[in-house]
Parts: C-alpha cells; sequence; structure tokens
C-alpha cells in the first residue's frame, strides 16, 4: 500500500467534514517536487497502511485510537533517522538538497495526529503536530490552512493570517484547477483575519477574491454582508 492511498483516505476524511473546518471546504493534499533526494524507505512497515487505519478511526470517531497508528508511524521514522539531524521533507519525486526524504505517509500521520487531538481538545499538543506537517511539506497548501485554522481558534490573527497567507502562496492559482477550493479557503481565511484585525477594505478585496474560486460560498457572502454592516456604523 502507497502513499496515494493514505493521501485519498485523508481526502475521503476532509470531505465528511469535522467540527473544526468549513463544510464547503473540500482540502486536497498538493504535491511539490524537488531536487537532489535523500530517499528513506522502509519495507518491513506499512506506513501507508497505518494512516490509512488511522483516519478509517477517525471517521468512526476514535481519536484516541487514530492517534495511537499514527503515533507509530512517527516513532518508527525517528527511530530510523536516530542521530540524523538534516531538516525532513515529505515529497514525491525528490526532496530539497541537505534534506532527508521521507515517506508522505509521515507528514500525513503528524497531521493526522493533530487533527484527532484538536478533536480531543488539545490544541496546545496538536500544535506541534501541525507544525511538523507543514514544515515537512512547505508545498502542501491545505496543512497551512489547517494549521492557520488552529491560530484563528485562539484569535491570534496575525499568526493564522501568515499562514492563510503561506497556503495561498504555494497553492495553484488556477480558477478552474483541482485546488479552487483549498484556494478558497485560505482567501477566506485571510478575509476573515483582516477583519477580525478591522482591515475591512482588504478583508473585502480578499473575500470577493475568494469568490472566483469558490462562487456558491454561503460563508464569504456572509462575511461580506458582515463587513458592510460594521462599516456602515463604525464598528
Amino acid at each position: 500500500m502507497n502513499a496515494r492511498i493514505a493521501s485519498s483516505v485523508l481526502v475521503s476524511l476532509l470531505l465528511a467534514g469535522t467540527a473544526h473546518a468549513n463544510p464547503s471546504d473540500s482540502p486536497r493534499l498538493v504535491a511539490t517536487a524537488f531536487q537532489s533526494p535523500v530517499r528513506v524507505t522502509d519495507t518491513r512497515f506499512d506506513a501507508a497502511g497505518h494512516v490509512q487505519q488511522g483516519y478509517t478511526l477517525l471517521r468512526q470517531g476514535k481519536q484516541a485510537q487514530a492517534v495511537k497508528l499514527f503515533d507509530k508511524v512517527i516513532a518508527d521514522a525517528d527511530q530510523r533517522l536516530a542521530g540524523d539531524l538534516r531538516p525532513r521533507l515529505c515529497r514525491e519525486g525528490g526532496s530539497a538538497a541537505g534534506s532527508v526524504e521521507v515517506e508522505a505517509a509521515l507528514c500525513e500521520a503528524h497531521f493526522g495526529k493533530g487533527y484527532a487531538l484538536i478533536d480531543l481538545g488539545r490544541g496546545d499538543l496538536a500544535e506541534a503536530e501541525l507544525r511538523a506537517a507543514a514544515q515537512m511539506a512547505p508545498g502542501n497548501a491545505h496543512f497551512a490552512n489547517e494549521y492557520a485554522e488552529l491560530f484563528k481558534s485562539r484569535r491570534d490573527w496575525q499568526s493564522s493570517y501568515d499562514l492563510f497567507a503561506r497556503a495561498w502562496a504555494v497553492v495553484d492559482k488556477s480558477t478552474t484547477g483541482k485546488d479552487t477550493r483549498i484556494a478558497a479557503r485560505a482567501l477566506r481565511g485571510m478575509g476573515f483575519t483582516k477583519a477580525a484585525m478591522g482591515q475591512y477594505d482588504d478583508a473585502e478585496k480578499l473575500y470577493d477574491q475568494s469568490l472566483q474560486y469558490d462562487p456558491k460560498s454561503e460563508i464569504a457572502k456572509a462575511e461580506l454582508g458582515n463587513i458592510a454592516r460594521r462599516k456602515a456604523i463604525g464598528s
């Protein structure tokens, strides 16, 4: 079982929706190619299979059990890479020089664990996992979006904005491409945080732009209405 299977499982989970994701969002994984890969593989441990099982458990509402499976994937990688201080990058097709390439399932294990911990009310522990996933897959806009949501829930508007902006920076910006909903979500997140900081004109532009990617978004339309009312009353 390969990393593409684990990726498809992640997509299925997120399409089903969770308590901390907008129901209109339908995120996808993003693969980015780098040069000079240093590949680390080990056929004795089925990391992708563990990730698949972990997301199955998440869909069943068994977050604590899912965390245990994700931990096995992470622990296996830590054991194999003990003493290797190079940055870890999860890539299909190569990684940056000076880094060590690990299976995509490791990124998904950190991400899945973070997702589960948020559901379990442990956002304090989830932060390290989401950060690890985002750092190991810097071209994955969905990971950045989810990491941004954690800071949004804490009302840390600038940190949240910066992460949504990172997602926007790396996402496919074609309005007819495969990642339109991820792009729209990044723009809505940027718009939300701008509005929360009182920067209403910037927020309006971002929400308007998000509608180019997700024209039916009721979230964007509602927030534009909220911004118009706030500007009208001067709040």
